[in-house]
């Protein structure tokens, strides 16, 4: 099995290895959003908030202080922030300003290289029409320098280039565009419990403040 995978890439000519480098590069990128969406972001967010709000009515400021802590995630980054703020006994508009500060630099974080999936999948497309193209120009030319003997075979392995380096780009782009849109769908869920999280708490604090 092995033999034939390596016989099929090796027909496919250099293109093909260019085209596995835009793979490798695609499937760090993509268990690199992995981790961090599945681990770093992890945990639900609107509940912690019930949490804080049960430990602010106790007044246990400093327990809901220990509980958004030592998170590097956007969501508690953001509730940190605006806990901090309201134990340092500040007003309801530096919470929210507090908060609007954090998520000018903690949303971005949330959509990093995540195109990069959609851009590779389009350049393994390419790459494969590019070694589409080289394959078929080796077939034509072997028709014209190749002694008649060995066309069959020079028109042979040109167009096993063009066929192969076309699947292969085909077979990288396919998974890239998956899950470039599974990845953002799953973004654009936490960005809106992080929201409805922190517009939660604000409402919340500004009600105490009141």
């Amino acid at each position: 099995m092995l033999a034939k995978v390596a016989q099929w890439f090796n027909e496919g000519g250099v293109f093909m290895w260019v085209i596995l480098g835009v793979m490798g590069v695609a499937l760090a990128v993509a268990v690199e959003r992995l981790i961090y969406y599945g681990i770093v972001c992890r945990g639900n967010a609107v509940r912690l908030v019930a949490q804080l709000a049960r430990l602010l009515n106790e007044d246990k400021v400093e327990e809901a202080r220990q509980a958004v802590c030592c998170r590097r995630s956007p969501a508690y980054v953001l509730l940190r922030t605006a806990v901090e703020r309201y134990a340092a006994g500040m007003k309801t508009e530096d919470l929210q300003e507090g908060v609007d500060e954090a998520a000018i630099k903690e949303l971005p974080r949330m959509s990093e290289r995540l195109n990069y999936l959609a851009l590779f999948a389009n350049v393994a497309t390419l790459l494969g029409l590019l070694g589409t193209i080289s394959g078929l120009k080796n077939a034509f030319d072997s028709l014209v320098t190749v002694e008649a003997a060995k066309k069959a075979a020079a028109l042979a392995a040109g167009i096993s280039e063009a066929m192969n380096t076309t699947a292969f780009g085909l077979i990288v782009a396919v998974p890239c565009m998956v899950l470039y849109t599974t990845l953002t769908n799953y973004k654009d869920r936490l960005v809106k419990d992080m929201d409805e999280a922190v517009v939660r708490l604000l409402n919340y604090l500004s009600k105490r403040r009141g």
